[in-house]
């Protein structure tokens, strides 16, 4: 799984536009963030080293985020916790 973050080409600050892309490799993850903004790879330039795609004046970057876990409920994480006694 893979965040596209839209950064200020300048200042390398966020711009607040984020995708969530559900691939597994980057190259994928590229190519869908390509879809989503309705452009081609040809209109693209494609840094590798850096995972950064810059598209008509806005520059992305793809990094790789967890798929989300459900959280524990407390009495399973805790359970053998609670009849532990220290004499």
């Amino acid at each position: 799984m893979f965040k596209a973050i839209e950064v200020d080409a300048a200042s390398r600050q966020r711009t607040g536009r984020e995708h969530a892309l559900d691939v597994q490799t980057r190259q994928e993850a590229i190519d869908e963030l390509l879809r989503r903004l309705g452009m081609a790879s040809s209109e693209a330039r494609v840094d590798p080293t850096r995972t950064v795609v810059e598209t008509a004046g806005h520059l992305w970057t793809i990094v790789a985020t967890r798929a989300a876990t459900p959280p524990e409920a407390s009495g399973v994480r805790r359970a053998g916790a609670k009849h532990k006694r220290v004499r």
